[in-house]
Formats: structure tokens, sequence, C-alpha cells
């Protein structure tokens, strides 16, 4: 990708820019740095891209589907921490998020039934560091442990 330097801030700024984006001095008489996108050759090998909600051809280079407006994504065959099945056999757990999400939901449902009990009895409620940690640890392991 080229770019254009200011001359002004020293600020990198895209290829078709005229002014700078940070102090606004002008990139009309800049020289470009780096290829233009213009001057790159595309491999005739690639297969066309199919936009994954209109299921429409994507132009080459697109970033975003010209039909829906849909940001395009590059998909891998493989992700070192997540898996691209969907089959119900082979994801029987549950993805990093789904288990953060539940547990800190259970964290939080708890901590509301301690404040309600507190409130109730018009008492105050202490738990030592050396049991709060233990819990949280293991709602997690038991958020983890739970499926789908």
């Amino acid at each position: 990708m080229a770019v254009k330097i200011c001359g002004n801030c020293g600020e990198s700024n895209a290829e078709g820019s005229l002014l700078c984006v940070v102090c606004g001095s002008s990139l009309k008489d800049v020289q470009m740095e780096g290829t233009p996108n213009a001057d790159k050759e595309y491999s005739a090998n690639a297969k066309p891209a199919i936009c994954q909600h209109c299921n429409e051809l994507l132009e080459q280079g697109s970033l975003t589907c010209k039909y829906c407006g849909t940001v395009v994504s590059k998909t891998t065959n493989s992700s070192r921490y997540y898996s691209h099945s969907t089959s119900s056999e082979e994801h029987s757990g549950s993805s990093p998020m789904e288990t953060f999400g539940r547990g800190c939901l259970w964290l939080i449902l708890g901590s509301l039934a301690l404040l309600l009990i507190a409130f109730v009895t018009r008492s105050s409620i202490t738990i030592s560091w050396s049991l709060f940690i233990p819990i949280v640890i293991l709602v997690f392991w038991l958020a983890s442990k739970k499926g789908k």
C-alpha cells in the first residue's frame, strides 16, 4: 500500500489523500511511498469471493459488499483458538466467550442474592478473600463444564 508522508507533521496518509489527517496540510505535491494499489497484480488463480450475507460476487480486493454493505472478512482453514466446525458432535463444549459470559452472569446473580439476603436481614455479609477467590474459580470452572 502506498502512503503519502506529510512534510509538516510526518504523519502517514492514504495514497489518495489531498490533506493530512492530523494537521490538515496540503499533500498535493507530496510523493507517494510504496506500491500504489492500482499497480499491484492479483493472482489469476484466485477464486471469486462471495458475500457471506447476500451471496453476491465480490469485486477483487473489495473491503465491503457493494450490494448489501457487509464488511468482507477473510476466512482461514484453521484457527489456533477456535474450531470453525458447527456440527453438534464436534462442538460439545462452549466457546471461551460463552463460558466467560455464563461465569460472569452467575457471579452477578450470586452477588445480587447476597445483597438481597443482607437487605432482608438488615445486616452485612463479609466474605474473606481466601474464600472469595476459590468461589470465583469454581464458578468459572462450572461455567466451562456447562454445555449448550
